[in-house]
């Protein structure tokens, strides 16, 4: 519809001027030649102009069409016919809006008998989804811009854009035949224009039923039915009473108002809707197309020896040539000698001159594939605005509902952001906004009473950082009271004074994100059940990003959060590790370091390195992958220093080989999940490396710790009994405490886990004798946690009992297909059986020393 119309345009270009001969030409009387041109030209137009659905112009262009054989006089078409031509070349420098209104014009006039509608069709369909997308898109425009008017309503320059907007929804909606919304947008632009010729600010009310309006029109845009309509209706004539009911004296005013000029505020460069998976697709053959361009450099290389083959053979042939006395051509060993080092170096010009065309290929090519993968990334790419532009109208609503003020000022929503990573980011920020609004911002009076502005202030600003996307979410609020989180963890946590006050503000700011702790006492619809920073952070980490919070009583609070800009794309660190390559995600690095053998000290069987007066944990890289040694210390070692969680652990590795953005791809799905690798991913030149998970690799350093450290203590005291350790996952509470107790009771000591993935982590930090899991659970099933732990070279020898309501033939299989040592159903579930089975694998909750 609109999208096409810069295309008629361009139709109308190439036609007009074949018209304008064609009355010149009848301009000098009858010319049947001429004449038959003109309606054939127009005919074919009159065919094009369907792509543009149900519009006059099709109606117009007919007219014109039999034009020389309508009633008149031969003067009288001629006028005619140079007058639509007139028009004509006004519209085709029009915006489809203003053109259909053009349009309706011409029309008028000749316009036959109104026939019935016609049913609907595909094209119909298709029209008025493009409708809709169209409507939903200025009116987000139209949105923004009056929050603008809001905090500043003496702007008046702001309704000219909004004039324009709803002019544009109006021309749509009259060509789908909408005229619910033709109505609607019609009287919001006199609502509006009557607020632009009073010159004063624009009130409230009229706000409020502007965005009223707005949200009107958007919902005509996907419904149709008859309650829609109603409230538009409703909403037409509240706004065609705003102007009179808010009407001032405008006497004093110096000659009349202007008129209202239309700013138009539509995207200079028009966006195209594509299927994901065609843009995936695009991607992937891209990144294939760096790869196959990679077998060129060998081919090259030895075209390369063979240029310096030739040239040895050349400067032999010449001492040859000497060692023989240099015979003359005229000899008869000369004569062939002198033919041979002819051709040899004819013939090493050839391939000089093929080798400097294919190196120039070469790297031709190569730019092109990199260009190519590079754009083809960008199709991922949206606007940070995209769920930004929301977020204003969001808080002035949810604010409005407290009894508060908020104003929200947003930066840097140009920026593009991978669209898999945009759609995650829009739940936590949403929470972390309602948040602020509910917790942080005070209301009016406590405001005032502090030295405030009646109006809180809310900021959300997204920038760049070191290759990341950094979004910074902040409130001029009353800040985190850290006093009442300390009574909170002493009553609800069980923590003692001296433990609670011992805490300082970064440990009480990291308790506000465990899963169900509130300072709220009561429920809301907006908060107080504890469900809230927890899945914020957990949100993150599946991004592989990270929040932090600052916060200053009575100032405010301000959340930091750093996520990858794309999910396609990995900004990483990459190392050489026993000769291959792998790569560190940079958000999970602290530092890089090169550290001396006066760095890197030993104790207990551990190394450990000495930063900024702390021991950090330094491991082999290649020691924790299973793939050999590295040798730590002498001239100098690269050490990774990975941070997660307020943990720190070092990683030496052979070579650090720079910051690259890696094009990252998913294992694939049939090797199930693989310890301490997350994704594989394409060098910057299309050679392939894997990209390390951090979470794995740092519970790895950590486990190797605690062994060093349970060995030296075992070495101390070998008599020490040790209890042997069982882990209970089950997304059931009863089910898990059951458990937990029947174990306990005997003596072992127990853990517990809400489900997979939660276990897995769990495994990680806590070596246990055994898991006793259930199947159905979210984010990893039972089935996925026991084929993982199978697959893990250290913990493939871990016993594991399935404990499941499943009790069909190819349920258990499922659990002995992943090698599950038992598998056990809960119907049949008994004290005695289970701890038979329990003993059987581990034998005794108190293991020999």
């Amino acid at each position: 519809m609109k999208s096409l119309w810069p295309l008629m345009q361009e139709e109308l270009a190439r036609l007009l001027p074949q018209l304008r001969r064609f009355a010149d030409a009848m301009a000098h009387g009858e010319d049947a030649a001429a004449a038959a041109q003109w309606q054939r030209r127009l005919s074919a137009f009159k065919g094009a102009t369907g792509v543009l659905g149900e519009t006059p112009l099709p109606h117009v262009v007919k007219r014109m069409q039999v034009l020389w054989q309508s009633p008149g006089s031969h003067d009288e078409r001629l006028a005619q016919a140079r007058r639509w031509i007139d028009t004509l070349t006004t519209i085709a420098a029009q915006d489809f809006a203003d053109a259909l209104e053009t349009l309706a014009g011409m029309a008028g006039a000749t316009a036959p008998a109104a026939a019935p509608p016609a049913p609907a069709t595909a094209l119909d369909a298709r029209l008025r989804g493009l409708f809709a997308t169209e409507v939903d898109d200025k009116c987000n425009a139209m949105e923004r811009v009056l929050l603008q008017l809001e905090q500043a309503p003496e702007r008046l320059e702001l309704i000219a854009p909004l004039m324009r907007a709803a002019h544009s929804i109006k021309g749509a909606a009259r060509a789908v035949r909408n005229e619910d919304a033709v109505r609607l947008a019609h009287a919001f632009e006199d609502c509006m224009s009557a607020a632009q010729k009073r010159a004063t600010p624009v009130d409230g009310e009229r706000l409020d039923l502007a965005l009223r309006a707005v949200d009107r029109l958007r919902r005509l845009g996907t419904d149709d039915s008859q309650a829609a309509r109603d409230a538009a209706a409703e909403l037409v004539a509240a706004l065609t009473a705003a102007p009179a009911a808010g009407a001032v004296a405008t006497t004093a005013q110096a000659g009349p108002a202007p008129a209202p000029t239309y700013i138009d505020v539509e995207d200079t460069d028009p966006i195209l809707r594509v299927r994901a998976s065609h843009v995936g697709r695009l991607i992937a053959l891209a990144g294939t197309g760096m790869i196959e361009n990679r077998r060129l450099r060998p081919f090259g290389e030895r075209q390369q020896r063979l240029r310096r083959d030739l040239a040895d053979a050349s400067r032999m042939l010449d001492e040859l040539h000497h060692e023989l006395g240099a015979p003359g051509p005229q000899t008869p060993i000369g004569s062939p000698l002198a033919a041979l080092r002819h051709q040899l170096s004819a013939s090493r010009g050839t391939i000089n001159q093929w080798l400097d065309e294919f190196g120039a290929y070469e790297r031709e090519s190569g730019d092109l594939t990199e260009r190519l993968y590079h754009h083809a990334s960008q199709t991922r790419l949206r606007p940070f605005a995209d769920i930004a532009e929301s977020y204003p109208r969001m808080v002035r609503e949810l604010s409005r509902q407290l009894g508060k003020r908020v104003h929200t000022t947003l930066s840097g929503e140009q920026l593009a952001v991978d669209r898999d990573v945009l759609e995650r980011l829009d739940a936590p920020l949403t929470h972390l906004l309602r948040n602020a609004i509910d917790h942080g911002i005070e209301d009016p009076a406590r405001r005032l009473a502090a030295g405030k502005p009646e109006e809180g202030h809310l900021k959300i600003a997204a920038s760049y950082r070191a290759g990341m996307l950094s979004i910074e979410v902040g409130d001029d609020g009353a800040g985190i009271d850290f006093e009442r989180v300390r009574a909170r963890l002493r009553e609800g946590q069980g923590l003692s004074e001296v433990e609670a006050a011992a805490m300082d503000e970064d440990a009480l700011a990291e308790t506000l994100f465990t899963a169900g702790f509130t300072t709220r006492e009561q429920v809301s619809e907006i908060s107080g059940r504890g469900v809230g920073l927890d899945v914020v952070r957990q949100m993150l980490k599946q991004l592989e990003g990270s929040v932090r919070l600052h916060s200053t009583p009575g100032a405010g609070t301000r959340f930091s959060l750093l996520v990858p800009i794309s999910r396609a794309v990995t900004r990483a660190v990459a190392v050489g590790v026993a000769g291959e390559t792998y790569a560190f995600p940079l958000l999970r690095i602290e530092r890089l370091v090169r550290a001396g053998a006066d760095q890197i000290h030993r104790r207990e069987g551990m190394q450990y390195l000495a930063l900024e007066g702390n021991n950090i944990g330094l491991v082999p890289l290649a020691e924790l992958l299973g793939l050999g040694s590295t040798r730590v210390g002498g001239d100098g070692t690269d050490i990774v220093v990975v941070s997660q969680d307020g943990r720190r652990a070092g990683f030496a590795v052979d070579s650090v080989l720079g910051e690259f953005d890696l094009a990252t791809r998913p294992l694939d799905a049939r090797l199930g999940r693989v310890a301490d690798l997350a994704a594989l991913a394409l060098m910057p030149d299309g050679a392939p490396v894997v990209l390390l998970d951090t979470e794995d690799l740092m519970r790895g350093a950590l486990e190797r710790e605690r062994q060093h450290e349970r060995l030296a203590g075992q070495s101390e005291d070998s008599a020490a009994p040790r209890r042997r350790r069982v882990l209970v996952v089950d997304d059931s509470i009863s089910v898990r405490e059951l458990v937990r107790q029947l174990l306990a009771a005997r003596g072992f000591e127990v853990q517990v886990a809400v489900d997979g993935m939660d276990a897995w982590s769990r495994l990680r930090e806590w070596p246990c004798d055994l898991v006793v899991t259930d199947v159905d659970m979210p984010r990893m099933d039972g089935i996925e946690l026991t084929r993982s732990i199978k697959q893990d070279p250290r913990l493939r020898n871990l016993p594991v009992i399935i404990v499941s309501y499943r009790d069909r033939p190819e349920d258990r299989g499922r659990g002995l297909e992943v090698h599950a040592d038992a598998y056990l159903t809960k119907s049949d579930f008994q004290e005695h059986g289970f701890l038979d089975v329990v003993h059987s694998l581990i034998g005794d909750a108190e293991a020999e020393a």
